[in-house]
């Protein structure tokens, strides 16, 4: 077996200077120390490009006092404020390792009992925790694929916030009509938002009749296509409505003002997904995953985006740990734990994303959607997985074959899918 920390500390030359780095969003923390635990220097620089040249500068001066070889910086990877050092340090060809924030954590807690917390601290212990092995190996994102990954986090930020104006809307109409959200389940629709910008208060609807009701929605709304059979059932709601009138104006105020924030929100989302597939359209590995049945383009440029490119991967079991899907085994005393749950330390919005995947590949993929089944009709014996276990199971699925469509350059066959072992 493949001993990962020997071949870590194998990425580290001899007689090299390690430079701690703990990030802020002002000023960084710089601990400069040998491979013999000698601190030789502490300082502060600034996060900017005057701060990271006199960082290399500062750290060359100390390399010519100890007559180090080179310097490689470790950089605990909290938040964003790590990038610019990254990117800076990548493009003027100087090797660095990222440091997990948790793992950090936990060193600091275990090397001082009194649990004391400072900023050279923690750059010390990033410092001790890559001479010792225990760092990330990253590539960063570069070209299409870093535009394609900031692109999906917009997306996502976009439906979150979808997500969560639209909770809020739904809980003033509870108050004002809520009989409108038994006519519309969704109140993101076309035609319940069109109601709502028109006539957000229930007692204005009721003092209009059914056709003329109708008549202003559809002259107001030329050219969008509104459900008739929804006006008909708002406007028999809003009659016997048991909204409060009590403060409804300002309600209404802001039912407007939620309603228009909701439609630029869909705007800037349907923007955010045409920049999603131009981009993802001039990538090599999007045709052959868009072969993949129940996949669509958002999937496959989310995919894309959280992974880089599929080739930099040696073995499909990095896609899975790289989303954070692999099992957790937890034993004690020769005794397992029942479950084996995902260990989640990978990239949250990967899994997301291949959470939202599976529910495409259930309802157009067969081939997928048997396999499923198959894993929750086992027999007893067998270990039969219930619906979420199975689900994470097709993740993992859903990853290796990934992996084999684009290290074979071969797109998805309906009648006898890849073969991929889970």
């Amino acid at each position: 077996m493949k001993n990962i920390t020997a071949s870590k500390l194998k990425q580290i030359p001899e007689r090299y200077l390690i430079a701690g780095v703990d990030t802020h969003k002002k000023k960084h923390a710089v601990v400069l120390r040998t491979q013999d635990a000698v601190i030789h220097s502490r300082f502060q620089v600034g996060n900017s490009r005057q701060g990271f040249n006199e960082l290399l500068e500062r750290t060359r001066r100390c390399m010519t006092k100890v007559e180090a070889r080179g310097v490689m910086f470790a950089i605990e990877a909290g938040g964003r404020y790590w990038r610019p050092l990254a990117y800076y340090l990548d493009g003027n060809g100087i090797p660095f390792r990222l440091i997990s924030p948790f793992t950090l954590k936990r060193r600091r807690e275990g090397d001082d009992v009194d649990r004391r917390k400072n900023d050279y601290h923690d750059a010390e212990t990033a410092a001790e925790l890559l001479r010792t092995g225990a760092f990330t190996e990253t590539k960063l994102a570069e070209g299409r694929y870093a535009e394609l990954r900031e692109a999906y986090h917009a997306h996502h930020r976009l439906g979150e916030e979808i997500t969560q104006t639209s909770n809020l809307l739904g809980s003033l109409l509870d108050g004002v009509f809520p009989e409108f959200c038994q006519v519309f389940r969704d109140i993101d629709s076309k035609t319940a938002l069109a109601v709502l910008d028109a006539y957000p208060l229930p007692h204005i609807i009721a003092g209009m009749p059914p056709e003329k009701f109708q008549d202003a929605m559809l002259e107001s709304n030329k050219g969008m296509r509104l459900m008739r059979k929804k006006l008909v059932a708002i406007h028999e709601a809003a009659r016997d409505s048991i909204g409060i009138r009590a403060g409804s104006r300002a309600v209404a105020m802001e039912v407007s003002m939620l309603v228009e924030r909701l439609r630029l929100l869909h705007a800037q989302r349907e923007r955010t997904e045409r920049l999603l597939v131009e981009i993802e359209e001039s990538l090599p590995e999007s045709k052959l995953l868009l072969s993949v049945d129940g996949i669509g383009p958002i999937t496959v440029a989310g995919l894309l985006g959280e992974l880089g490119p599929i080739r930099n991967y040696r073995k499909a079991k990095q896609l899975v740990k790289m989303a954070g899907i692999n099992p957790v085994q937890s034993e004690s005393a020769g005794k397992r734990g029942g479950r084996t749950p995902m260990s989640k330390k990978g990239r949250p919005l990967l899994r997301h994303c291949l959470w939202e995947a599976c529910c495409g590949l259930l309802r157009y993929n067969a081939s997928f959607k048997a396999w499923f089944e198959r894993l929750l009709e086992r027999p007893v014996y067998g270990h039969p997985l219930n619906k979420r276990e199975a689900r994470g199971a097709m993740c993992r699925k859903l990853l290796h074959l990934v992996f084999a469509l684009v290290t074979n350059g071969s797109s998805y066959r309906r009648e006898g899918m890849v073969s991929v072992t889970v």
